[in-house]
């Protein structure tokens, strides 16, 4: 090891060489560069005047210009909404606020940018007026053109609409945006007005004809139907009530005979008829309305059934079943006496179910199925949240179980260390298995336990291992050996894996899994780097 020192000291002092000689030609170049300078010509100082803006208010203003130059009118000007001598003299201003904060001057600087902000803002609040009159052109026409169909019957109202639109086209047209938008507003609200009258009506007309149709009274509900499309030719309520007039003047034998049926108490099967009715004619509002008249009429028989039998359960000591039946009868109706019903009921039967929960999660716990017994108490602690005994019991028997499930992985995972030969690694978690062991073990654990402990009981010597080399390879393991050269090294181990290195300059280096296992003595291997890189 001694010869060995030489060319280390050598490596060194080159590359201390290296580090502290560039570093002194560096110092004297810049000491150099500075006396240069200072023999050359004199001192520079920079001027600061043009970054030091004490005014904080100046520079909001600074900025809020060259927004409004820079960004808010760059659209409009390439839209052509704005002249390019405009914006020229707004640039022209903005470049003199710059250059009298460059020459100090905040006052002068204030004056151009203000003049900036008031014409460009002057600007663009004149641009949005024209927008808005724009916009608002376009929807109104839309809707003059929508509630065209109203014409014939408001004709005044709809005459008025128009000829007020035309007022607003002609100030439109001279640039009188304001008055163009109070003219359009005005008509929006005239056709407002006319269709809220013409719904009105409509809906009136609809009420009246379906009240016709539930009383056969078709011939009326036809005029009302009829009415309705005078005002609104696209009216599909209307036009649809026509067709079902047509379609109910030729099916009153079939509306006797389900009647027939409602009277014999076969409600599904006048459900039935009716629905194959509207099968045939969907927009009929009297198929659909008794459609849905008995089906409220069966849901309401069979309420009261579910109802009856939760009364039957309970008197029989069925209480699971009576809260059951009791729960499905207020899915499908409400009922705040039922309901007030149901919350005596559920406490009756938490109370019993709770003892027989606990009953057989004690039984369970005792007989080590630990599962089991966590199932019966997390049951109770559902319906008895504030139950200190199904609390403690879930406690218990989660413990036990989460300690049966590590017991039983660490036994595992010992099993696999074991056979990747890892023994140490095995042992701990062989030890954790041991910690978490419960009381009651089955056999084929009781048999893996035994196992285990033989294995490891054999792996507790150490073993000699011999190393070889080719004395030009630097071979070592990591809290063992440390990099070395030799011709052959014998170690004595304990049992493991061990990572064995082996480097050389100019060459790839290797690395070996070296696996001691007392139980195949004198192992032996070789480590050499022979592939050049």
């Amino acid at each position: 090891m001694t010869q060995n020192k030489k060319p280390v000291l050598i490596v060194a002092l080159v590359l201390a060489a290296l580090i502290v000689i560039p570093l002194l030609l560096l110092l004297i170049i810049r000491v150099g560069g500075s006396l240069s300078s200072e023999i050359g010509g004199g001192s520079i100082t920079v001027n600061q005047n043009e970054t030091d803006i004490a005014d904080f208010d100046l520079l909001q203003l600074a900025e809020k210009a060259d927004k409004l130059v820079e960004q808010d009118l760059a659209k409009a000007l390439r839209e052509g909404d704005v002249s390019l001598d405009f914006m020229s003299e707004l640039k022209r201003n903005a470049k003199k606020g710059r250059d009298a904060i460059g020459k100090g001057k905040p006052d002068h600087a204030a004056k151009y940018y203000s003049r900036v902000v008031q014409a460009a803002e002057s600007q663009l609040a004149a641009l949005a007026l024209v927008e808005k009159a724009r916009a608002l052109n376009d929807k109104v026409y839309s809707e003059l053109q929508r509630l065209d169909y109203l014409k014939s019957s408001f004709e005044n109202t709809y005459r008025e609409a128009v000829e007020t639109y035309d007022t607003a086209l002609r100030a439109l047209t001279a640039a009188e945006y304001q008055s163009a938008i109070d003219d359009l507003e005005v008509t929006g609200t005239i056709l407002g007005d006319m269709e809220a009258r013409a719904i009105q009506q409509i809906a009136g007309l609809l009420e009246a004809a379906a009240k016709a149709m539930e009383t056969y009274k078709l011939a009326g509900a036809r005029t009302a139907f009829e009415s309705v499309l005078d005002l609104d030719r696209a009216n599909a309520a209307a036009a649809d009530g026509l067709v079902m007039v047509a379609a109910l003047e030729g099916i009153a034998e079939e509306v006797k005979a389900i009647r027939a049926l409602e009277a014999s108490g076969d409600l599904e099967g006048a459900l039935a008829a009716f629905e194959r009715l509207a099968i045939e004619d969907q927009h009929n509002p009297f198929i659909r309305n008794q459609c849905a008249s008995l089906e409220a009429r069966i849901i309401a028989r069979d309420f009261q059934a579910l109802v009856d039998g939760s009364v039957q359960a309970e008197q029989a000591g069925d209480l699971g079943a009576a809260v059951v039946s009791l729960e499905a009868a207020l899915q499908m109706k409400s009922s705040p006496e039922e309901r007030a019903r149901l919350v005596v009921l559920k406490e009756k039967y938490k109370v019993a179910r709770l003892e027989i929960l606990s009953a057989d999660g004690f039984d369970a716990l005792k007989s080590g199925r630990y599962e089991v017994a966590r199932n019966f108490y997390k049951e109770a602690l559902a319906l008895a949240p504030d139950s200190e005994e199904a609390r403690a019991g879930l406690e218990k028997a989660s413990s036990l179980y989460l300690a049966n499930i590590r017991y039983s992985q660490s036994l595992v995972a010992a099993t696999k260390q074991i056979k990747d030969g890892r023994f140490p690694i095995a042992a701990k978690l062989f030890n954790e298995a041991m910690v978490s062991r419960p009381s009651t073990v089955g056999p084929s654990l009781q048999a893996e336990e035994a196992r285990i402990r033989a294995a490891l009981a054999a792996q507790l010597n150490e073993v000699e291992v011999t190393i070889e080399s080719d004395k030009r390879t630097y071979v070592s393991m990591i809290g063992v050996l440390p990099p070395d050269r030799f011709r052959e090294e014998k170690l004595k181990l304990f049992p493991d894996v061990y990572k064995v290195r082996g480097s050389r300059s100019g060459y790839e280096s290797v690395e070996i899994d070296l696996k001691v296992d007392a139980t195949k003595p004198n192992p032996k291997i070789t480590v050499e780097c022979t592939e050049k890189l």
